[in-house]
């Protein structure tokens, strides 16, 4: 519900923007393990250039599983923003969260649909 709540004040959508109360419903999603609200958090520090507060906002994400947030985390290796060792850990960590959700019933179900 809180993310949910953050993306509806974030975009003014039948609600005034406000940045502010966005920021704080997806600071209680993420807290609750939402990674897409994590990784949108990493965006609003990205904006505000606060590059080391996104980094781990989207570290933490990746570690989730999140692959987005490991994309965010390359293109900042890429730029001289975070080191090999960040990338290496957000790649270990989201390989690891991958495949601790890995299923049988799983692969069975993306092979039909």
């Amino acid at each position: 519900a809180h993310f949910s709540l953050g993306v509806l004040y974030a975009n003014g959508a039948k609600v005034e923007k406000d940045t502010a109360k966005a920021c704080r419903h997806y600071e209680a999603a993420a807290m609750c393990g939402h990674f897409s609200a994590r990784y949108n958090l990493g965006g609003m520090e990205y904006k505000a250039r606060n590059y080391d507060l996104a980094l781990q906002h989207w570290m933490i994400s990746a570690k989730l599983g999140h692959d987005f947030s490991l994309d965010k985390i390359k293109t900042f290796f890429m730029s001289g923003l975070a080191t090999k060792a960040h990338y290496a850990a957000a790649l270990r960590g989201y390989q690891n969260a991958i495949k601790e959700m890995s299923s049988p019933d799983r692969d069975e179900s993306k092979a039909i649909f």
